[in-house]
């Protein structure tokens, strides 16, 4: 996956195993996130991305007040991907997750935005927006339904997509397909879209690079 990446001009990569507090503590999670870096780091090679340590965190009820969610930031950053439940949201889960930014100073990226689109009232968006609350989108989004296509490009048009992702998992089902998501992009909101999207996850990568991370 990391060459193939490569290939695909990938210099970059967040490592985003999840994480769920309702199963797991985070030493436990940061012990065997470490444990995992230990076997990847040996077989690493120029022809592969630098790697960032993050986490994908499950929303659960009370995480705008936990203390030690900074060490499942991405490296030493203030960058928090943020995954929400697959239902609809509360007022409270809305909230919290605004506090995450407003009160408590996360750069919370919300993962895969595209995945809750049936979920959601269409102005949900806008109020985490405004609120500070960035989007990542899936490569999928922009390559499947049309429905889902037309939301993507919607919120890409609007100016509210930070960052794309290719949420590869394997070679087979879920391997990197983020130059084929560009092409899209490409044909369908033209070269203005892509460099806004670079421009915005550029930043969160500068956020990245100014503190304490990984380098290959």
């Amino acid at each position: 996956m990391l060459r193939l990446s490569w290939q695909q001009g990938i210099t970059k990569i967040v490592a985003t195993p999840h994480f769920y507090a309702q199963e797991d503590a985070p030493d436990r999670f940061l012990a065997r996130r470490g444990a995992a870096w230990e076997r990847l780091a040996p077989g690493l090679s120029e022809d592969m991305p630098e790697i960032y340590l993050g986490a994908e965190v499950y929303y659960y009820d009370g995480i705008s007040n936990t203390e030690c969610l900074s060490q499942l930031c991405v490296g030493q950053s203030s960058l928090l991907l943020l995954e929400m439940p697959f239902h609809s949201w509360s007022e409270r889960m809305i909230a919290e997750a605004i506090d995450l930014v407003r009160v408590r100073g996360f750069t919370v990226l919300l993962a895969h935005v595209d995945r809750y689109f049936t979920f959601q009232d269409p102005d949900v968006w806008d109020l985490l927006a405004e609120n500070g609350v960035l989007f990542q989108v899936n490569a999928d989004a922009f390559l499947g339904g049309w429905r889902c296509r037309r939301r993507a490009l919607h919120l890409l048009r609007e100016g509210n997509v930070a960052a794309l992702g290719s949420d590869c998992h394997n070679m087979t089902s879920r391997k990197p397909n983020l130059d084929r998501a560009y092409a899209e992009i490409e044909k369908r909101a033209g070269q203005d879209a892509l460099r806004q999207i670079d421009e915005k996850s550029g930043r969160l990568i500068a956020g990245m690079d100014s503190a304490v991370h990984i380098l290959l």
